[in-house]
């Protein structure tokens, strides 16, 4: 199903996982438009979504514009619904990737820029070098990952990140994510790009750019979308 793929690809951040609302930082609810745009194996596919986030209930909506439009509403406890208006249906499933908490900009909106989340998941800070102007910090992944990711890496400018490395067991790099672009909004910095290159075994890599655009915050942040409700009388598929 493409929007399922869609929403882990391009709203998700699987490896971090956070444990408190963003609330205290003062945000209760954002919203602003998404345009994403992938390239592999020289073709270009576009994604434009707007997204609704309310801290409060903790509920996230990604209403997809092009080249579908669908709703996908999902909550901080992983359960996620995928709604196609058009022909009345629902998809729904539960897993923690799925989780609000989960969303690549909820360790920004915590103000948790510091490790993105590395800690808490068990990672281990190991060193950390300056250069010029740049904080570099290494992280040892726990048993539990490392058959997958075995060391992470963080590069921080102005206490803020601007990019980060992820290892495998072999010590080969197989993603990298760069964050540029950055505004303040009420009590918070947002890097309005995020470009990631993801290399996959064959040899070949998917390059992804996200893109934020008006991004409004708390009282700014007005649209029915966060009162939507997907209509209990949906043809619920598999």
């Amino acid at each position: 199903m493409f929007l399922r793929k869609t929403i882990v690809l391009l709203l998700m951040v699987p490896v971090l996982s956070m444990t408190f609302g963003i609330a205290e930082f003062g945000v209760e609810r954002i919203m602003f438009k998404l345009v994403t745009q992938h390239l592999q194996q020289g073709k270009v596919s576009k994604v434009e979504a707007e997204i609704y986030y309310s801290s409060l209930e903790g509920k996230l909506l990604t209403r997809f514009i092009e080249p579908v439009e669908q709703l996908a509403v999902t909550n901080r406890f992983g359960e996620i619904s995928i709604y196609n208006e058009s022909e009345q249906t629902v998809y729904r499933a539960q897993s923690q990737e799925y989780s609000s908490e989960n969303h690549m900009l909820y360790f920004f909106l915590q103000g948790k820029t510091r490790d993105l989340g590395l800690r808490e998941l068990g990672f281990r800070q190991t060193s950390t070098e300056i250069s010029d102007d740049l904080v570099i910090s290494f992280w040892e992944a726990p048993s539990s990952v490392r058959h997958h990711i075995s060391k992470v890496e963080l590069v921080h400018q102005d206490f803020v990140p601007v990019y980060s490395a992820y290892y495998n067991a072999e010590g080969d790099v197989v993603r990298k994510v760069y964050y540029t672009g950055y505004e303040d909004f009420l009590h918070i910095r947002l890097p309005l790009s995020i470009t990631e290159f993801n290399y996959l075994p064959d040899g070949d890599s998917i390059v992804s750019r996200m893109r934020l655009s008006d991004v409004l915050i708390n009282q700014e942040a007005r649209s029915s979308w966060f009162e939507f409700e997907i209509p209990p009388n949906a043809r619920i598929i598999e």
